[in-house]
C-alpha cells in the first residue's frame, strides 16, 4: 500500500470548517428554542434538512452513506400564531462581521421569492455572542460587502437570549420588519 501524506488544511478550509461547526451549534440552539415556542403555542418552527440521497444499505450501527443532491435552501420554516409564515436562514460567525455572500444563491432565491409573496424571509445572525434578526429585504448595503453589529442593529433587531442561552428571535420579528422598512426607505 503506497504511503500517503496527510496535508495540512489551507486557511480557507479551516475557516470553512469553523463556520460549519459554528453554524451547526447555532442551528441547535434555534431548534431548542423552537421546542419552547411550540410548547407555549407561539410558533411552529421546523428544521429543513440538506437535500441528500441515501447510497447503499445500512452499515454498522444503522449508519448509511449519503450524497448531497443539490444546493440547500433556508435552514428553517416557521409558522406564527398570528398566521404569518415563512423561512429563516441561520448564520453564525465567531467574528465581528458577516459577509453578505454568506447567504447562498439557492437560499437567496427562496428568501427573495417568499418576501415578494408577502411571507416572512428572515436571516438570524450570531456574531460572537450576540444574535440579530434581519428581514432579507434589508440584507444589503450600498457600499460594503459585509455587515457588522452596527449595521445589523440599524437594518434589523438584536435578539435577547433566554436563561438557557437560546435566542428569542420570534419576539424580535416586528421590530426587525419595522427597521427593514425604515432602512429600505432611507436608501431609495
Amino acid at each position: 500500500m503506497p504511503y500517503t501524506r496527510r496535508r495540512n488544511p489551507t486557511r480557507q478550509q479551516q475557516a470553512n470548517r469553523e463556520a460549519q461547526r459554528s453554524g451547526a451549534n447555532a442551528e441547535y440552539l434555534v431548534e431548542q428554542r423552537a421546542v419552547i415556542y411550540e410548547a407555549q403555542m407561539i410558533a411552529k418552527i421546523r428544521k429543513r434538512y440538506e437535500p441528500y440521497r441515501r447510497v447503499g444499505g445500512a452499515g454498522k450501527n444503522g449508519m448509511f452513506k449519503a450524497v448531497n443532491i443539490g444546493a440547500s435552501g433556508a435552514d428553517f420554516e416557521l409558522w406564527l400564531e398570528d398566521g404569518r409564515a415563512g423561512y429563516m436562514e441561520v448564520k453564525s460567525r465567531k467574528a465581528t462581521r458577516i459577509q453578505l455572500g454568506a447567504v447562498g444563491d439557492a437560499q437567496a432565491i427562496e428568501l427573495t421569492r417568499l418576501s415578494h409573496w408577502g411571507h416572512l424571509a428572515l436571516v438570524l445572525v450570531r456574531l460572537v455572542d450576540e444574535w440579530f434578526l434581519i428581514d432579507y429585504r434589508a440584507w444589503t448595503h450600498q457600499k460594503k460587502r459585509s455587515l457588522n453589529r452596527d449595521d445589523l442593529m440599524l437594518q434589523g433587531a438584536r435578539c435577547e437570549v433566554d436563561e438557557h442561552g437560546f435566542p428569542m428571535f420570534v419576539e424580535s420579528i416586528d421590530l426587525c420588519k419595522q427597521r427593514a422598512d425604515e432602512y429600505i426607505k432611507s436608501i431609495e
